[in-house]
């Protein structure tokens, strides 16, 4: 069984280089089969539409298939009104919904079960509370999803749920939000309430990983993903390299062979 994970830097994979960043699916293939394979197309700043401008969704048609899955989770970078190349707009009609649309039947049209999820939370407390920091965007998910009646997993409103219940400074472990010190890569540490931590990344996919479980009872043809979900294994990852829509990582291409 193959997943394929389209989204951006919360998503990405990330290797010692950036440690201890980590992209959530690190941690969500844990919870499956270790037989799964994890194709992993989010990349670092990319919305959408940027998503879709430089050729990943093309590499994504590429390499996708009949019986495979879909994790889409987008928003981050949609919301930056002020970068042209990246900046969709949530409203009914706006690009976002037109884009998540396109990719959710695109890989439909190819045998793939997609399912969308609201971006993850940022790490953003006021006066104690947990603010929503995607305005519009995670209500515009929910809603492609129902149109397209498809599976969909509210992880800002989840994500939001955990870190009020963990408090204000204690869920500071989770991001990337540290002194300095700690960590060779940020020898100055580093104040980002945005992407994850080891922590953070392992917490986060167990939410994910729990309500994966659940989509089966709603949509009975996504049961070999449901029903496989908190199975506490490893899958085998494959991050997909950007260096040219033709062009695949090696070991990715050992995987194919």
């Amino acid at each position: 069984m193959r997943i394929l994970c389209l989204g951006d830097s919360i998503m990405q994979y990330n290797d010692f280089s950036t440690y201890p960043q980590t992209g959530w699916v690190q941690e969500l293939r844990r919870f499956f089969p270790e037989d799964w394979d994890w194709l992993n197309f989010a990349r670092n700043g990319r919305s959408t539409k940027s998503f879709i401008d430089e050729g990943r969704f093309d590499l994504v048609m590429g390499e996708a298939s009949e019986g495979d899955f879909a994790l889409i989770q987008f928003g981050h970078n949609d919301e930056k009104q002020n970068d042209e190349t990246r900046y969709t707009s949530p409203e009914k009609g706006g690009a976002f919904r037109k884009n998540l649309a396109y990719f959710v039947r695109s890989l439909q049209a190819k045998g793939v079960k997609p399912v969308l999820m609201t971006p993850m939370a940022r790490r953003m407390f006021e006066d104690g509370k947990i603010q929503n920091s995607h305005g519009e965007y995670p209500e515009a998910i929910i809603e492609v999803a129902t149109e397209e009646k498809i599976p969909c997993i509210d992880m800002n409103a989840l994500t939001m749920e955990f870190l009020q219940k963990q408090g204000e400074e204690a869920s500071r472990r989770f991001y990337m939000n540290f002194d300095a010190g700690l960590y060779e890569n940020f020898p100055e540490g580093k104040s980002d309430n945005s992407h994850l931590r080891p922590d953070g990344a392992n917490a986060y996919s167990k939410i994910a990983a729990q309500e994966i479980s659940k989509i089966a009872e709603k949509f009975p043809e996504y049961s070999a993903l449901s029903g496989n979900s908190m199975k506490n294994s490893t899958g085998r990852f494959f991050e997909v390299s950007d260096s040219s829509n033709e062009e695949i990582d090696d070991e990715f291409m050992a995987f194919k062979k």
